[in-house]
């Protein structure tokens, strides 16, 4: 038999410190167990804005990598050899700022 995943977890709060953790679920649509569960596992109260941020480079990321393939096709189809070294050193700038992203939201992540 497997230990379970999520424990049941009874406390008594003052009313004040409920309201604070109730009302912060509503804002970030996260439940009053996850929110707690954040603060114990961050020490901090979870950032919805931290969070959409991070969704905005995400879709950059994949904005970069639709770019990149469409550099690769044309570099693929293209016969002029100026034209794609030109294509190459843009897909090698597309490839290092997806790495870039990558690693500024591995930082960002909690």
């Amino acid at each position: 038999m497997t230990a379970p995943k999520r424990m049941l977890l009874k406390a008594y709060v003052k009313p004040e410190l409920h309201k604070r953790i109730t009302d912060h679920a509503k804002r970030t649509k996260l439940s009053a167990s996850r929110v707690v569960e954040r603060v114990l596992e961050t020490g901090k109260l979870p950032d919805k804005s931290l969070d959409q941020a991070i969704l905005h480079l995400l879709e950059i990321n994949a904005d970069q990598a639709r770019l990149g393939n469409l550099l690769l096709k044309g570099i693929n189809e293209a016969s002029d050899g100026h034209l794609v070294r030109q294509m190459q050193t843009l897909l090698k700038d597309v490839r290092s700022t997806q790495g870039q992203i990558k690693a500024k939201v591995a930082r960002l992540r909690p």
